[in-house]
């Protein structure tokens, strides 16, 4: 099978010719149909998980995929032959990735998740909202942002950002975005964004103070520069909060006891610590 991967860390991703997995116990074989990029796919080639988890060279990269099932391993009931599945492929292996025509994951991953995936869902969204969208559901939990308040996203039309704006206008809180451009700005207003700031034009700063002119709720940082999120953070109400996935709070703003604010990672229990972003 064709597959994209690393003979070792730190090494330029190319095309390989590798052979077809076989389920194991508990394993299906999943025939790729459309798989998604992250930056955990890099930060995974670069080693960042090097002693966390066993690793498997040739190391196939990709987490997020949809495909078909087309055998099942002994003892793996849970999805039949020829269901549309998607999710996490992340299993106790990292190396047996999404960008490949295949490959064979637990029916039940160790730390990713799979399931079916929903009618008349397109695949290509579906291999996409994986990882992203866990990450922006988990962060924007943590801002504890609620009906009728005002969030920040620093970062808006990445991944992460377009999905937690989704998320936020789904449960009626009122999103300012930071976009570059006018049809970035055009397209979070289609999503529901409330308001734009493009900040290639305007300190995001001083347009906060415009509007809302008393302050936001919360911000969420997807982008990780901690002097435009420390900036930012003078804008948010007391009591307020600032989530960070991208590391960008300073010391002192995590320090401070005005408003609460904090990194977020995703920790699935079991697995591996993994930034939000």
């Amino acid at each position: 099978m064709k597959a994209i991967a690393v003979d070792d860390f730190n090494e330029e991703p190319h095309l390989m010719d590798l052979p077809d997995p076989k389920p194991g116990p508990g394993e299906i074989l999943v025939a790729i149909d459309a798989a998604s990029i992250n930056p955990i796919d890099w930060k995974a080639a670069q080693g960042a998980f090097r002693g966390m988890m066993d690793t498997e060279f040739p190391l196939v990269l990709g987490f997020d995929g949809a495909g078909r099932v087309e055998a099942l391993g002994p003892g793996a009931d849970r999805f039949a032959v020829g269901d549309l599945v998607h999710g996490e492929f992340w299993g106790d292996f990292l190396g047996r990735g999404t960008f490949a025509e295949r490959v064979a994951i637990a029916e039940r991953p160790s730390h990713g998740a799979l399931e079916l995936v929903p009618d008349h869902l397109d695949v290509s969204l579906a291999a996409a909202v994986p990882t992203a969208g866990m990450a922006a559901h988990g962060a924007l939990e943590k801002t504890n942002c609620h009906a009728a308040q005002t969030l920040l996203i620093l970062g808006a039309t990445g991944g992460v950002g377009v999905l937690a704006a989704q998320l936020a206008v789904r449960a009626a809180i009122t999103v300012i975005a930071t976009v570059r451009g006018e049809a970035a700005a055009t397209w979070m207003k289609g999503l529901g964004a409330f308001e734009t700031i493009d900040y290639t034009e305007h300190p995001i700063a001083a347009a906060l103070a415009a509007a809302p002119p008393d302050g936001v709720d919360a911000i969420l940082d997807l982008v990780g520069t901690a002097e435009q999120v420390s900036s930012a953070a003078e804008s948010v109400r007391d009591g307020g909060t600032v989530v960070s996935t991208a590391f960008g709070l300073t010391d002192h703003l995590a320090r401070q006891d005005r408003i609460s604010a904090a990194n977020c990672q995703i920790n699935d229990k079991t697995g591996p610590v993994a930034p939000c972003d």
